[in-house]
């Protein structure tokens, strides 16, 4: 009864054991897929971010230079209006496509103080677009309003550049939070699988281990025998050892016959286990046949 006991403790010791194995190896693996998709997305909203700059940046110069179109120095430079009207309109559209970007990359399951940011950036890019869409309506280079030129320094408000950096700070201050504490968690499952390793481990030195090393002492410290065999009770390793302890006995008991042979000597014949114990049989027919051929000498003498 103990002994199924035990087994069956050994048999849950093994699942559970696999099963911190499985458990870990998918949290690990969940993890690092995270760490991946964060780092995808880390760079693609830095990307838009850049991009966002870009255009801002872009739009302004354009509407300085649209603005002092007529100036000689700068028609001596080379500005040509027209140009500098298709830049403002592509500048304007990238700027469109980036914040649209950046609304459907941060609308699911971000912190309160990114969404925030968000708010704002959204809030500084309608006034911008607000500013720019009459002038760029026109479809052509034309006088620019004092509203249009101070598209991007509303006083008292923040600015589109100011907006872009804001959120793009506290990007990386939830990202670096969910960084953390996506490592953490990789830190937490690699323990669980060092864990789950080491319990495997034990169980297999437990269930192999051990036991090779008490068998091996029991055949080699027969007078200490007793101390190992009563762990191996009701094993198979108890098993195997009462093979090998009987293979043992049976080869002093041939080497006992086969040495009072060569010294002259009749011996007993070994001692049967059954009716078809074949070195008994093999045992009693040499001393018959030594038996049949020592007959004539004595006859003779």
């Amino acid at each position: 009864m103990a002994h199924r006991f035990n087994r069956a403790l050994e048999h849950g010791a093994w699942v559970f054991a696999l099963t911190l194995v499985l458990l870990s190896a998918w949290g690990a693996g969940r993890g690092v897929c995270q760490m991946m998709t964060l780092l995808r997305e880390q760079a693609a909203r830095g990307e838009q971010l850049a991009q966002l700059e870009g255009h801002a940046l872009t739009m302004e110069r354009s509407l300085l230079g649209l603005a002092h179109a007529d100036d000689p120095k700068v028609r001596y430079v080379g500005y040509d209006p027209q140009s500098q009207y298709r830049t403002l309109q592509e500048a304007h559209r990238g700027a469109s496509g980036c914040i649209e970007a950046l609304e459907a990359r941060t609308t699911q399951g971000v912190a309160l103080e990114t969404y925030t940011a968000l708010v704002r950036l959204q809030a500084a890019w309608q006034r911008v677009d607000a500013a720019l869409s009459d002038y760029l309506q026109q479809g052509q280079p034309a006088p620019i309003s004092l509203a249009t030129l101070r598209a991007f320094s509303f006083e008292g408000q923040t600015s589109l550049a100011e907006a872009t950096r804001a959120f793009r700070r506290a990007d990386q201050r939830e990202q670096q939070a969910v960084w953390e504490r996506t490592l953490w968690e990789l830190v937490g499952y690699f323990v669980l699988q060092l864990t789950s390793m080491g319990l495997i481990v034990g169980l297999l030195w437990r269930r192999w281990g051990a036991p090779a090393m008490w068998l091996q002492r029991a055949l080699q410290q027969p007078s200490r025998a007793h101390r190992y065999t009563a762990r191996l009770q009701d094993t198979e390793w108890g098993e195997l050892y009462e093979r090998l302890r009987f293979q043992e006995r049976r080869l002093r008991e041939a080497e006992a016959f086969m040495r009072d042979l060569a010294m002259g000597r009749t011996p007993a014949p070994i001692t049967p286990t059954d009716a078809a114990d074949p070195l008994a049989r093999s045992s009693q027919w040499l001393l018959r046949r030594l038996e049949r051929e020592h007959a004539p000498h004595e006859q003779a003498s």
